[in-house]
């Protein structure tokens, strides 16, 4: 079960919704005004594979080339 991001375009308000459907109908009003029209956003994702090192907690230098900090 994805959770898709969404906008009102009522109120402009940005929420989640977790869908049950692959077609993302399965949004609910929006949390700030109630409205039910609202557009499905493209969203980024992030992962970090179970082998990467990216010196969270180690205290250890990062032989990663990722960046520490999110997207730049």
């Amino acid at each position: 079960m994805p959770i898709y991001e969404f906008k009102c375009k009522k109120c402009g308000t940005t929420f989640e919704s977790l869908c049950f459907r692959s077609t993302g109908e399965d949004k609910g009003p929006c949390p700030s005004c109630g409205s039910e029209e609202s557009e499905k956003l493209l969203s980024t994702f992030s992962s970090v594979s179970s082998g990467s090192d990216l010196g969270l907690g180690s205290g250890s230098a990062s032989t990663s080339c990722a960046s520490h900090g999110g997207f730049s």
